[in-house]
């Protein structure tokens, strides 16, 4: 993930076309009106980088889980959605 301030390693929880849920080991800047985030990742060997905004920040023990709201164009969108599915597809095969 990019912020303002650099890059930074996230692990994501939760992931759906519009938005997702992360979990960084340190603080990322965050305020009230929505830091801007772009978010590299790659689903089903197929790359990503999505921009986005966190929403909310909860600190957890030695942890920080933000949401983060998905700015995504109609094709992004479509290509989420496939991805997404794909990976459901695959992960009830396991």
């Amino acid at each position: 993930m990019r912020t303002a301030d650099g890059e930074r390693s996230v692990y994501i929880h939760d992931l759906s076309p519009h938005g997702m849920k992360i979990e960084t080991e340190g603080r990322l800047p965050f305020s009230t009106g929505g830091t801007l985030v772009d978010i590299s990742f790659w689903l089903n060997a197929a790359p990503f980088t999505l921009r986005g905004q966190l929403v909310w920040e909860r600190p957890f023990v030695h942890a920080y889980y933000y949401g983060v709201r998905l700015h995504v164009t109609k094709q992004e969108e479509a290509h989420l959605i496939e991805a997404i599915k794909r990976h459901a597809a695959e992960s009830r095969r396991i």
